[in-house]
């Protein structure tokens, strides 16, 4: 395998690792291609499966792209690369099936004929014949998929992104390989997608996410009505399920300035309380990026993680609760709360690109194996205001929106729902987790 750097900033912490197609040649950074707060590299030539030394980061990101999906998964299996979120693009994990990938036959005769017209052909299918053909001669590329493996290899894919005019592997056959195995996404669009538009409702910009919540800072007490209802009805489950025991070490992820943590810390009595947050807004929290951070935290050392209104902003939930039940002791609870795809419904009717919210089921999907369910459920919230103006400086003073829109003011303003009365609604769909580790 061959791995190439498009960007790389000295001292950077998180990183894009992309696993190209067959026959694709690697992307110069003359295109353009960038991610805001994370460095990027492309992977390339799948004629052995080691993945060269990549150190240093302490979050990394992979979107796989046809042929990659497999590839990724066989280089990564056995990792100990700090992975979050995981994303296949138009591929499968078993790219050569009559039922669950690109058809046998179809394989086999591609290439065994793979001719520089054959190859131009397959390209223009996949729309990428204006594509550079790149260096590599058509011997090895033909070798290339002759050997290329297809048995299934254990790995955790988060998403699963679908082309409706895949000419390639056919979308029914990547429907039938995904289902119940990833979260998917169906988009209009040939073999070859538009990645920027996938990162942009996967991918969450941690930077952005930074400085909006510290700006919301001073704002965010007189503003937060929804999260504190959030948090009192968590805090009421918490209790119903908590220890017998008090004592031991809570953790709490996006404690803010330590609001909740005022709340619990007189019924729960930890004996060591350790707060993290973002974008820390008192000297008692300590700013960390929670889903990375917490593989530092040692295995079976605390008795609950909190996280309250936070997970949303994590690039793989099913990454973190993996996380979260190697850190719980026996019996520990993980006591959080998400946000539902129903949040911002009237943001998303206006052609804002929503946080990619989970559902109940997705998360009941994702929880581990050794976590017991003890709670789970939604809720919804509406709150009304007089424009979607007010609505918007709601966001804005409390940092919950906190990813960039190419949507213009104007154009919000113009196309929110409104109400009989004329005013405008906001809609929240918090959901409550509270799970113990077996």
């Amino acid at each position: 395998m061959r791995v190439d750097f498009l960007s790389k900033t000295e001292g950077r912490s998180r990183l894009l690792l992309v696993f190209n197609g067959w026959s694709v040649p690697v992307p110069s950074a003359a295109e353009s291609f960038s991610v805001p707060g994370y460095d990027i590299a492309v992977v390339s030539d799948y004629r052995q499966f080691v993945l060269p030394e990549i150190s240093g980061y302490k979050e990394v990101v992979v979107l796989a792209w046809s042929l990659g999906v497999h590839a990724a998964e066989i280089a990564l299996q056995d990792t100990r690369l700090p992975l979050t979120l995981t994303i296949a693009v138009n591929g499968t994990p078993c790219p050569v099936s009559d039922t669950e990938g690109i058809p046998r036959e179809v394989f086999r005769l591609t290439a065994e004929r793979l001719t520089e017209q054959s190859l131009m052909k397959f390209r223009r299918r996949m729309w990428a014949a204006d594509m550079e053909r790149g260096p590599r001669p058509i011997a090895e590329l033909r070798s290339e998929l002759l050997d290329f493996p297809s048995e299934p290899v254990p790995f955790r894919w988060d998403y699963a992104v679908i082309s409706s005019d895949d000419k390639i592997f056919p979308p029914e056959n990547q429907r039938r390989a995904w289902l119940g195995r990833a979260e998917i996404i169906e988009l209009q669009g040939a073999h070859l997608p538009d990645f920027h538009s996938i990162l942009e409702r996967l991918l969450i910009n941690k930077e952005c996410v930074i400085t909006r919540f510290t700006r919301g800072r001073a704002t965010y007490q007189a503003e937060a009505s929804v999260q504190n209802r959030v948090l009192d009805h968590l805090l009421e489950l918490w209790l119903k399920h908590r220890s017998k025991q008090p004592g031991g070490r809570v953790l709490e992820i996006g404690a803010g300035a330590g609001e909740f943590a005022e709340l619990y810390s007189p019924k729960i009595k930890p004996e060591e309380l350790i707060l993290w947050d973002i974008a820390p807004d008192s000297d008692a929290v300590v700013a960390a990026d929670g889903e990375a951070d917490l593989r530092l935290v040692d295995s079976a050392s605390l008795r609950a993680i909190v996280a309250a209104s936070t997970v949303q902003w994590f690039n793989s939930v099913a990454a973190f609760l993996l996380q979260v039940a190697r850190v719980l002791e026996p019996g520990g609870l993980a006591v959080l709360s998400s946000f539902g795809p129903q949040t911002f419904k009237e943001l998303t009717q206006c052609g804002v690109v929503p946080l990619p919210y989970l559902s109940e089921d997705s998360l009941r999907r994702i929880i581990p194996a050794d976590m017991e369910i003890l709670e789970l459920h939604s809720g919804k919230i509406i709150k009304v205001f007089d424009t979607p103006m007010d609505a918007l400086r709601h966001c804005r003073d409390t940092g919950v929106n906190a990813r960039p829109s190419a949507v213009s003011v104007r154009e919000i303003e113009r196309l929110w729902p409104r109400r009989d009365d004329g005013r405008v609604s906001l809609t929240f769909e918090p959901i409550y987790l509270i799970l113990r580790k077996k």
